[in-house]
């Protein structure tokens, strides 16, 4: 069955979308299928919740939201069923708010369940002890009483006062339906001769969309988006049949739109060149592994220095008290030799720490460190590391004999503060101290964690401004202004 969200609240207040899919995403990200506003709904996660449609059941999720979601007030725990007219809030303050409806034709919404006096206990039939009988005698009227009029006058009097006011309204309201068929056959009329040239029109979008699809779908910047890319020509090549066929209507102009919206954000996605960004800098970022007793726990860092100053996690390299881990040890990307280090400086502000490979040699850096200041919501990123540690750096290769291999995710910037970068993308145990880059390729971030209900979608990392100011003297050369 279709469905309505009506957003109520929030950057796109007073926009509606109609969807036919078993399953709607939302969220900020340019591809969940009902998209907020990335730079003002701060509130919403990338993907915050999920609606899924069974026939004429519908059901509501939160798919890990930093800021939870609520449904009629209430936060939702779970899975919960919706009801028409149900209200959804995203988030708080900075959030946005949805309001739920079925899109029926010809059959009654489903209504939440609720308690009124429709569905209280008819009252009990008042006693015919208590109403008067209709064919009982007038009683006779005492002696002294004045004289009345005739019973049946005094009735047929009444009778007569009240159809006439009802004569009346009946009148008023046949003139009112009148008005009220003229003026829709008058503006059906206009929207007849109207229905052509938009249908004339919508094909022509189509038809040059289709084409840009189509060089979007062969373009190099697309890699990992053929999927998606293909859905959206499907769906448009599906609309173009019926509009040829001479359909047309509100629910279709809606779905144009939002697949022009689905169009923009793969494109705009499609033009980062991730594989640019690997090239450039993954051979920089190295496996770290830190011995504590009889303990060994991974980490990742980046070169920034051609001798071996690598940045990290400040909790990457501690012991848990006040003395330094009994060893360090790095691998960078594609090798297989493990590199002795040690710890030479840690932050007492965030959590970063620099560690200095001990063999001399010539090391490689990332291309640049970049000031975060100009980093906006909504900006696509990438992060490269070592999520699961040696799980997935060597591919479940054993410790001693591992060949490292880095890993990168893509995602966005969800939020930008001067003491926290938070963005939208996957991490995992292994992942702290991996370098965030931009789409120009240059550091904007040093991951540190998340919040553990995120499981790993919400990533908090230092700035790079954080990090450019107690950088070492030797790696000046790095920050790119």
């Amino acid at each position: 069955m279709p469905i309505e969200l009506r957003i109520t609240s929030g950057a796109r207040a007073g926009a509606r979308e109609t969807f036919t899919k078993s399953i709607i995403a939302i969220g900020r990200h340019p591809m969940n299928d009902l998209r907020l506003d990335t730079e003002k709904d701060l509130d919403v996660s990338g993907r915050h919740a999920e609606i899924r449609v069974v026939g004429d059941t519908a059901t509501v999720r939160d798919v890990g939201s930093s800021n939870g979601t609520k449904v009629n007030g209430q936060p939702l725990v779970g899975e919960r069923a919706l009801f028409d007219g149900d209200a959804i809030s995203l988030g708080g303050a900075l959030g946005a708010s949805l309001e739920f409806r079925f899109v029926t034709e010809g059959a009654p919404a489903m209504e939440a369940p609720r308690t009124s006096m429709a569905n209280a206990a008819p009252s009990a039939p008042a006693s015919t002890a208590d109403a008067p009988a209709a064919n009982a005698p007038a009683a006779s009227a005492p002696p002294h009483a004045k004289p009345r009029r005739d019973t049946t006058a005094r009735i047929a009097e009444a009778v007569e006062m009240q159809t006439g006011k009802m004569r009346r309204v009946i009148y008023v309201f046949g003139a009112a339906v009148i008005l009220v068929v003229l003026a829709l056959t008058w503006v059906s009329r206009q929207n007849a001769k109207t229905d052509r040239a938009t249908i004339d029109q919508l094909l022509r979008e189509l038809q040059d969309q289709n084409t840009a699809i189509a060089q979007l779908r062969g373009s190099a910047g697309a890699n990992g988006l053929s999927t998606e890319v293909g859905r959206i020509r499907r769906e448009r090549d599906s609309l173009l049949t019926v509009l040829r066929a001479g359909g047309g209507n509100a629910t279709l102009t809606q779905r144009i739109d939002e697949l022009n919206r689905e169009q923009s954000a793969a494109g705009a996605v499609s033009k980062v060149d991730y594989e640019k960004i690997a090239d450039q800098n993954t051979r920089a970022v190295a496996f770290i592994v830190v011995q504590h007793g009889d303990s060994i726990e991974g980490g990742t860092g980046f070169g920034v220095t051609r001798d071996g100053w690598i940045v990290t996690n400040r909790h990457v390299v501690m012991d848990g008290g006040d003395g330094s881990p009994a060893k360090i040890a790095v691998q960078y990307h594609g090798t297989r030799k493990w590199l002795p280090a040690r710890r030479v400086k840690m932050s007492t502000s965030d959590d970063l720490a620099f560690i200095k490979i001990d063999q001399a040699g010539v090391y490689p850096t990332v291309v640049g460190i970049s000031p975060s200041g100009g980093v906006r919501p909504g900006a696509p990123i990438a992060i490269v590391g070592y999520p699961l540690g040696n799980e997935t750096a060597g591919m479940g290769g054993n410790i001693d004999t591992l060949t490292a291999r880095a890993t990168l995710t893509a995602g966005i910037v969800s939020k930008s503060v001067p003491d926290i970068l938070q963005v939208d993308a996957y991490v995992a145990h292994g992942s702290s101290g991996s370098p965030v880059f931009d789409q120009r390729g240059m550091v904007v971030g040093v991951v540190y964690g998340g919040p553990t209900e995120a499981a790993g979608r919400i990533v908090y990392s230092v700035p790079s401004d954080r990090l450019i100011v107690q950088l070492p003297g030797e790696a000046a050369g790095v920050v790119k202004r």
